[in-house]
């Protein structure tokens, strides 16, 4: 089976890192042409929340959601 995912599919997804904290949803894809693969992902989240992006390196799992490292 193969490991693909269209990126469409990432927009809105909510993601959580493996201390199963809410961090955000996905709001856009950073792509690395020269390589061909995902650099990153951008992260969208409510109202009082800060900004973050997301190096491609530190997701473990999409799927529903995405799964990510956690910082600390």
């Amino acid at each position: 089976m193969c490991d693909i995912m269209r990126i469409s599919k990432y927009y809105g997804l909510k993601i959580y890192n493996d201390k199963a904290e809410y961090v955000g949803i996905v709001n856009d894809v950073v792509l690395e042409f020269t390589k061909g693969e995902v650099f990153g992902l951008a992260v969208g989240q409510e109202q009082g929340m800060e900004n973050v992006a997301i190096p491609y390196s530190d997701v473990v799992s999409v799927n529903d959601i995405v799964l990510v490292k956690s910082r600390n």
